[in-house]
């Protein structure tokens, strides 16, 4: 992708431009659901190697010309986990590297964080940024909440060792006053949990234990925040989405095992926008469904294939933007899918 282009997708997420969507691999937006359907989101991009955000020097472009050879790629990400989106800022987990790769838009450029000093990273997990544009990550080899800001600097930490068994993934409230640390236990582990840290009142407390009652746990993954405070929590042991308040009172859960859309299989990631969609990953299914609020099923999107969009092998985690972007990590391929849902008005016109 020339660097014209990915400053383009750039403009799009920071919503200075009206912009139907990027496509750089194919003529013709590609829409879910499929025609005759009315189309609900548009495919815009991919994010995958350096290539996709570097733009080549005149000497790589020379000596491609003069050999006839395609440009040589380098692999950006090795193995992707975990994906959050705000304010013009895209950071991704990768396991295999242990860093955290953060796309500035409004900056315009691309860094690693976790690397060296007292925020290095051991095994970084789940990603979230809040409104202030700090950057959250769960690293489970250190079992704490790692922070740093926009720039990549560390800031604190966030939990002791001793409070996870196995530290999988972290959610945050708008205003980074309270953190989520989801701790998914083991096989011999009790501490299936959520763990709520006060950052203004340094209290924390917990939520659940293991077992399948409503507002316990098995194996929780992962979590994300409402724009009204509220805790959505992948309880994936249990097949179900259970949703407490910020305080950790349940109010709800749903979901069940099934081989059917609306059912889960294999559950991974978990998103929720500023409308209340619920959006699932499953590697089992190989897509992601998005539910409304209360766990109805309005649009599975995406399945197996090969590397071409909306076509997934190991999809893991998934975020949703201000500007409407749903961000898919695919840990297989080594990619971030990038999608937007359309405006009503948008879905319309598109359909006439």
């Amino acid at each position: 992708m020339h660097l014209t282009h990915i400053l383009a997708l750039y403009v799009c997420l920071l919503g200075l431009a009206a912009c139907a969507g990027v496509n750089t691999k194919n003529t013709q937006p590609i829409y879910w659901p499929a025609p005759p359907a009315i189309p609900r989101l548009v495919y815009e991009t991919t994010l995958k190697s350096q290539q996709d955000f570097q733009e080549r020097s005149y000497v790589d472009r020379l000596r491609q010309a003069v050999s006839g050879s395609a440009a040589e790629s380098h692999s950006f990400f090795i193995k992707p986990y975990d994906v959050a989106a705000f304010g013009g800022l895209i950071a991704v987990s990768d396991t295999r590297t242990n860093l955290v790769h953060v796309f500035d838009v409004s900056r315009k450029r691309i860094f690693v964080i976790g690397g060296r000093g007292t925020g290095r990273l051991v095994q970084p997990l789940g990603v979230a940024i809040d409104e202030q544009k700090r950057i959250y990550v769960a690293d489970s080899g250190l079992r704490k909440i790692v922070v740093f800001d926009q720039l990549g600097h560390f800031i604190r930490f966030i939990g002791e060792s001793s409070d996870f068994a196995r530290l999988s993934d972290v959610a945050v409230s708008s205003d980074g006053v309270l953190v989520y640390g989801i701790d998914r236990g083991g096989v011999d582990s009790t501490s299936h949990q959520v763990i709520i840290f006060n950052i203004q009142d340094k209290n924390k407390s917990i939520v659940g234990k293991r077992g399948a009652k409503l507002g316990e746990f098995n194996h929780p993954t992962q979590a994300a925040v409402d724009s009204s405070g509220n805790l959505y929590v992948l309880d994936s042991g249990n097949f179900r989405v259970q949703v407490f308040s910020s305080t950790g009172v349940f109010l709800r859960a749903w979901g069940r095992p099934g081989k059917n859309f609306g059912n889960f299989a294999r559950p991974r990631g978990i998103a929720v926008n500023r409308q209340g969609y619920v959006f699932v990953t499953d590697a089992a299914f190989q897509n992601f469904q998005i539910f409304n609020g209360h766990g109805q099923l309005l649009l599975p999107v995406g399945e197996a294939g090969d590397d071409r969009p909306g076509h997934y092998m190991l999809p893991a985690g998934i975020a949703v933007d201000e500007t409407e972007r749903i961000y898919v990590v695919d840990q297989l391929y080594g990619k971030i899918e990038v999608m937007r849902l359309l405006s009503e008005q948008e879905s319309q016109a598109i359909k006439r």
